[in-house]
């Protein structure tokens, strides 16, 4: 079979045109309503809103992908039947770059030291600079994750020359060994730059809104909270992809249930990362930096959002997936990931609006949901289309192969 030949239908799901449809329909209304409110005078609104949908949807995808980088560092079996999902994500990235470059235009909106320079910091904060610095993170991180993509992709392609067996990968072994020896050579700085570039983002999309206030924890605390919505939503996904049945051949109880245990581990590590920066900066007592904790958690009229926050990102997932059972609960659990990226989603929300929404009201309304609604129609849309061109499993992963050979074994009479 030749390299850019179709994979087989029986590996590939079958995606209702009405789905990508609705998709295609959501970005537009998405995109309507970001153009109608700057035309109306609500250009700060509107940037606001895009950038909490921009660093929320990039995070969570570029949070998935990374799932694949992992599991090709650690060798893990369990999550091989997962993998394919995963690297979907890798679909949205180039989209986001370009989304990225669009916030250029909406600089001296969002951000008050354009405005209003801060001269101690003026070296850094500088528009041409920032975004530069940012483009330039970007570009490597998702040129990585394209990259690791692209070789575990080509890898199915030369391998499916016995479409009957999902299991065989009959292509030229030097050529598969090398795809696979890519995707191990590129997941180690995929990782690393995953730190670095989703901490510069922090830096100088989110805590840049307020120069006065700095942490140092705080680009590791959203680099973890993204890996965390990322499996959540690769959760979501796993569990809506269960009736094509290349994927419910391989995705039991078991990868749910892990899956679930990782979610949970993440949940805790994110938790504790919030306690920890809460309590330095609480008893630091230091103004320039409990002033940003106070504005959220103690002022009107964020407190209430913020206490659900931590009730939709910790107390619930943590309290419900402490049960074994409920990890491999289909509506439960896909209830309880809406529940924590709908959390996630606010969580971005409260780290950006209040530095730069000065009004007595939570901005969260119509134009809100709908260019919400926008990017997750975009970012679905990438999914379905990558879906719909390679197989739904690695079959050239010799991992994969590895862990359905065993299954096999154990069927054997």
């Amino acid at each position: 079979m030749s390299q850019t030949s179709a994979p087989p239908a029986s590996l590939v799901p079958r995606i209702p045109v009405i789905w990508i449809a609705i998709a295609l329909l959501l970005c537009v209304a998405g995109g309507v309503a970001f153009v109608t409110a700057i035309l109306m005078g609500e250009s700060l609104r509107a940037w606001q809103a895009y950038l909490v949908n921009f660093v929320f949807w990039t995070g969570m995808a570029f949070g998935a992908v990374l799932f694949s980088a992992v599991l090709n560092v650690t060798g893990a079996l369990w999550g091989r039947p997962l993998k394919r999902l995963a690297e979907a994500f890798a679909a949205y990235l180039p989209v986001a770059f370009i989304l990225f470059w669009l916030l250029y235009f909406g600089r001296e909106d969002l951000f008050p030291w354009i405005r209003e320079p801060v001269p101690e910091k003026g070296a850094w904060l500088s528009a041409g600079f920032m975004f530069a610095r940012n483009g330039a993170g970007l570009s490597l991180l998702i040129g990585l994750s394209v990259a690791l993509t692209y070789f575990s992709v080509k890898g199915d392609r030369l391998a499916l020359q016995a479409p009957a067996d999902v299991t065989c990968a009959t292509g030229d072994p030097a050529v598969l060994q090398a795809t696979w020896s890519m995707q191990k050579i590129l997941s180690p700085p995929l990782i690393i730059a995953f730190a670095f570039v989703l901490s510069l983002l922090a830096f100088d999309l989110i805590m840049s809104l307020d120069p006065h206030w700095y942490s140092t924890l705080f680009g590791g605390y959203y680099f973890i909270g993204s890996f965390y919505t990322g499996l959540v939503a690769l959760y979501l996904l796993a569990l809506a992809s269960l009736k094509a049945p290349v994927l419910r051949d391989h995705v039991h109880p078991r990868q749910l249930h892990d899956l679930g245990k990782l979610v949970m581990a993440f949940c805790l590590f994110t938790g504790y990362l919030f306690y920890t920066q809460f309590l330095v900066i609480w008893y630091g007592n230091l103004p320039e930096e409990t002033r940003f904790v106070i504005l959220r958690v103690k002022s009107t009229p964020w407190e209430p959002l913020a206490w659900a926050i931590l009730f939709m990102i910790f107390l619930m997932p943590f309290l419900t997936l402490l049960s074994r059972k409920i990890k491999v609960k289909r509506i439960p659990m896909i209830l309880l990931s809406l529940l924590i990226l709908s959390g996630m989603w606010l969580e971005r929300f409260i780290l950006i609006a209040p530095s730069i929404w000065k009004r007595e009201t939570i901005p969260i309304g119509l134009l809100e949901i709908i260019m919400s609604a926008g990017f997750f129609g975009l970012v679905a849309f990438c999914l379905m289309f990558f879906l719909k061109k390679v197989p739904l499993v690695s079959v050239s992963d010799p991992r994969f192969r590895e862990l359905a050979e065993k299954k096999e074994e154990r069927l054997e009479p």
